[in-house]
């Protein structure tokens, strides 16, 4: 039964994109966006699968039963539903009793201030009312929201660009159907809420450089608390690009690059100050004990991915001297010789082909369209600032393949558009590749 709601409701939304240009990708055709939202749903499910047979449960199950929990809770004890979804007065002997059958809700690693986890969950509570209490609907209402998060990014870096011909679509699939997308924002996981968050946030700031409403500054604190509650760090590495963007937006677009430039340096001025002043904030020192805690998690789990981590130490000038070691650890691993599980075979060739991509742009115009789009450099820092991030902290490759999506599908998407319109501009008057 739970699949045949699910089609029913996947066959809704794509009924959905046919018809409402709102949810169309401008430029392409539409039954592109139809294949990849399909192809998303498919891949999400097989992942639960993935899950059941070769971890019992892991985190999709775990959200899915936990939100099974609170959902519960609404029938039974309504008021304490409400205290609980706002995370109020946890403390109090009812409350504690009722989130204690909640598995993730404190053993997911953070802190009462700080964990996404429960934020996932109680999203998921919430999808009960209309899921039926189906896994495999929450799986199509998963992949419904990273839809529209791919849609929103891809409007960002493609826009004004029509294309055509299975050849261009291939390229441009490339960036929307890396391994890292494909699997981890297909299923119940947070990742589909990240990509939503970062496609929403981008697409709102490019939205603002052209025409700003007074309606961008209700979103924008919208989406800022979302952040807050699902990947603070992520906002963290988008904030000071977003600063330098708005403040150069009537500017040309080398001139707005070099505010987004100057911004990030001058954040990395403040941290290094803010670090100087209160040692319990230096950034150096936090990513050393975070890779040391999560290395000698791992190794306490016998974890089978471990990996020698990127050896800084915790003070500002082995920070910056490491800085090109841990963009390539998390973007270039897992090496296909440390490849110990069958399903981490596509993310040793992730990397090959993201290179690829920026490789036949610098030999056809030497990366031209990169430079000259603001929004391409901005993207560009925030993959890198990611990279960097997971390299310095994550000597686990399970997770270094997760946590860098964002990042992966990034870099992914700015070298196929990138690509996409140095064929246009290096090929005949009858290329199918073409800017309003």
């Amino acid at each position: 039964m739970g699949y045949i709601i699910a089609f029913l409701y996947a066959w809704l939304f794509v009924s959905c994109i046919k018809r409402f240009a709102g949810l169309q990708p401008e430029g392409v055709p539409v039954m592109t966006a139809v294949y990849l939202f399909v192809i998303k749903c498919f891949v999400g499910l097989g992942l639960g699968l993935f899950y059941k047979t070769y971890y019992g449960s892991g985190d999709t199950f775990g959200f899915f039963g936990d939100s099974g929990h609170l959902f519960s809770i609404f029938f039974n004890e309504p008021k304490e539903f409400v205290k609980i979804f706002f995370d109020y007065h946890l403390g109090s002997p009812d409350t504690a009793r009722n989130v204690a059958g909640m598995h993730l809700w404190y053993d997911s690693g953070f802190d009462d201030y700080y964990n996404d986890a429960r934020t996932v969950v109680k999203i998921n509570a919430l999808l009960r009312f209309i899921s039926f209490g189906y896994y495999e609907v929450h799986v199509v209402f998963m992949n419904c929201i990273s839809y529209l998060g791919l849609l929103w990014i891809y409007r960002v870096f493609f826009k004004d660009m029509t294309i055509t011909g299975w050849k261009n679509i291939a390229i441009l699939s490339v960036g929307f159907l890396t391994p890292s997308v494909l699997m981890w924002g297909s299923g119940l996981l947070k990742e589909p809420i990240v990509l939503f968050m970062v496609g929403i946030i981008l697409r709102l700031t490019q939205l603002s450089t052209e025409n700003m409403r007074i309606r961008y500054f209700i979103y924008f604190p919208l989406i800022v608390f979302l952040f807050l509650i699902i990947k603070m760090y992520l906002f963290a590495i988008l904030m000071p690009g977003i600063i330098g963007i708005f403040f150069s937006k009537y500017s040309s677009h080398k001139r707005q690059t070099n505010f987004i430039i100057v911004t990030y340096l001058l954040a990395l001025i403040a941290m290094l100050g803010v670090g100087y002043y209160h040692p319990n904030y230096d950034l150096p020192a936090l990513l050393f004990g975070k890779q040391l805690n999560t290395y000698r998690f791992a190794v306490y789990m016998n974890a089978g991915s471990v990996v020698h981590p990127v050896a800084f130490a915790p003070n500002w000038i082995s920070f910056v001297k490491h800085i090109p070691e841990g963009i390539w650890f998390a973007f270039a691993h897992p090496y296909p010789t440390e490849l110990k599980q069958w399903w981490m075979f596509p993310f040793s060739f992730e990397a090959i082909f993201i290179l690829s991509l920026y490789a036949a742009c610098f030999y056809i115009d030497r990366c031209k369209y990169i430079y000259s789009n603001s929004f391409h450099v901005y993207g560009i820092i925030v993959a890198l600032g990611l990279l960097l991030l997971i390299g310095y902290t994550n000597p686990v490759l399970g997770n270094i393949v997760r946590y860098r999506m964002v990042s992966m599908l990034l870099l992914a998407v700015i070298g196929s558009a990138s690509l996409l319109r140095s064929l246009s501009n290096s090929s005949s008057p009858n290329s199918t590749i073409s800017e309003k």
